[in-house]
């Protein structure tokens, strides 16, 4: 698995791991003994829902496949919240851009995709801080696992988990030192949305040396 490329994996278990044992171990002159399968089948079924249930419970307690509650739970362990406080850009008016209002962003086009707001909806009502939803909780969790057993951190290491961060490589991405304990990040606009250079900058504090601060330009 390259985690620079890292997406959700869907879980698929095995529905019939009982049944496949038992015919497995059934001798050979019952292998054609449809009216025994039939009646080892009606106790089989119960161990086959069984197993099934244990493996989906073994498999989310892995980042690649768990959501929800299972994400929470390996957010503990690493001591990440799901609860982040980013900037966001909802969407709104802003008076043909002659006004600047905080927090409110217009349209996107072709030209800058990624810059448009988010629309609010019922799933941000009740939270002074709206959480991660699982793709980018996941993202998130992954990198901070990384970092948690990181000696040191290198600029290509650097990149590796910023692109982690985002999904993606942009066209444009450069991490170049500018001033003493200060390190400037360019990424393409047309790549990289408000939302996620929010999430880096969040993030730049596992990966980036004590007393140093990021800045980040979208060009």
């Amino acid at each position: 698995m390259n985690p620079m490329f890292f997406e959700p994996k869907p879980l698929v278990v095995t529905e019939d791991k009982a049944t496949q044992i038992m015919e497995s171990m059934l001798l050979q002159q019952y292998q054609n003994s449809p009216n025994l399968k039939e009646y080892m089948g009606c106790f089989l079924a119960e161990l086959d829902i069984l197993f099934a249930e244990t493996e989906r419970v073994y498999l989310g307690r892995f980042i690649e496949y768990a959501v929800g509650e299972q994400q929470d739970v390996l957010g503990i362990i690493l001591g990440q919240s799901r609860a982040v406080a980013l900037p966001t850009a909802w969407f709104g008016f802003t008076d043909a851009g002659t006004v600047t209002i905080p927090g409110i962003a217009g349209f996107s086009d072709e030209a800058t995709p990624a810059d448009g707001g988010i629309l609010r909806d019922e799933n941000s009502q009740g939270f002074t801080v709206t959480p991660l939803d699982d793709i980018t909780y996941r993202r998130l969790l992954l990198v901070k696992a990384m970092c948690n057993n990181l000696i040191s951190v290198d600029v290509n290491t650097q990149y590796y988990l910023i692109q982690t961060l985002i999904g993606k490589v942009p066209k444009v991405m450069k991490l170049t030192s500018t001033v003493a304990f200060t390190t400037a990040l360019e990424v393409s606009a047309s790549d990289v949305s408000l939302a996620e250079t929010a999430l880096i900058d969040y993030t730049s504090k596992y990966f980036m040396p004590t007393g140093h601060t990021l800045t980040i330009t979208r060009t």
